[in-house]
């Protein structure tokens, strides 16, 4: 497998900013065709949507090592894949689907060991989880954030995981009902329906728990 290097600081960030901003404002399909032609291009891809994906898996998986690996294996896999791309999808729900796929190579392998690896999460790595400004955030402010995030990632849990993962692409990575279908290789309307009954499932669960959450990002470093 190829070991792809970490990037330091990349960090667990709840993106807000659209992915294609700096890399010299050099457009997607122009890095991708660079890519093609050369490897060696292949880390300015890397670097586009490193954070991105690591997000996603962290997200999936809530384990931050976990989430390292396995966007590690994506990115290997989006490098030998990327010469059958043609750009006549969107490249971007395109990586997410080989994202998505390595996730459930993994739950099919580890299936059993799925609740020991959440159980791991709760106690080893709630430390590593931060918020925006850690530096001016209040240690009771940053406890009530964990304390919302935990919960979030609980009742995610309970749903079952065609609602779970339509629920991530649509919220946390925000992509369009389109990108999702392709993703997840189904018609639109029915991504629109899994996303419509996963947030009343989510609503039951909010109401039950007598719940109330107030907006916050949160990152891994």
């Amino acid at each position: 497998m190829l070991n792809i290097q970490k990037k330091e600081h990349a960090g667990f960030i709840e993106k807000k900013v659209h992915e294609k901003t700096a890399m010299e404002n050099i457009c997607e399909r122009e890095l991708i065709d660079r890519a093609k032609n050369n490897p060696d291009k292949f880390g300015e891809l890397y670097d586009m949507y490193y954070s991105t994906i690591l997000n996603y898996m962290y997200r999936r998986v809530f384990d931050a090592d976990l989430a390292e690996e396995l966007t590690s294996n994506t990115f290997y896999n989006i490098m030998k894949a990327l010469p059958d791309y043609h750009h006549k999808t969107s490249f971007k729900a395109w990586i997410y689907r080989i994202a998505t796929n390595e996730i459930n190579m993994f739950w099919r392998s580890k299936r059993n060991r799925r609740k020991r690896e959440n159980d791991y999460y709760e106690i080893q790595q709630q430390d590593r989880i931060y918020f925006l400004s850690p530096e001016t955030e209040s240690e009771e402010s940053r406890k009530e954030r964990m304390h919302q995030f935990a919960l979030i990632k609980e009742m995610l849990e309970q749903l079952p995981d065609r609602y779970r993962t339509a629920l991530i692409l649509r919220f946390f990575e925000e992509l369009t009902y389109e990108d999702i279908a392709q993703v997840l290789g189904k018609r639109t309307g029915t991504v629109k329906s899994l996303v419509h009954r996963g947030l009343k499932r989510m609503r039951i669960l909010i109401e039950q728990r007598n719940a109330t959450f107030s907006r916050g990002v949160h990152y891994y470093e």
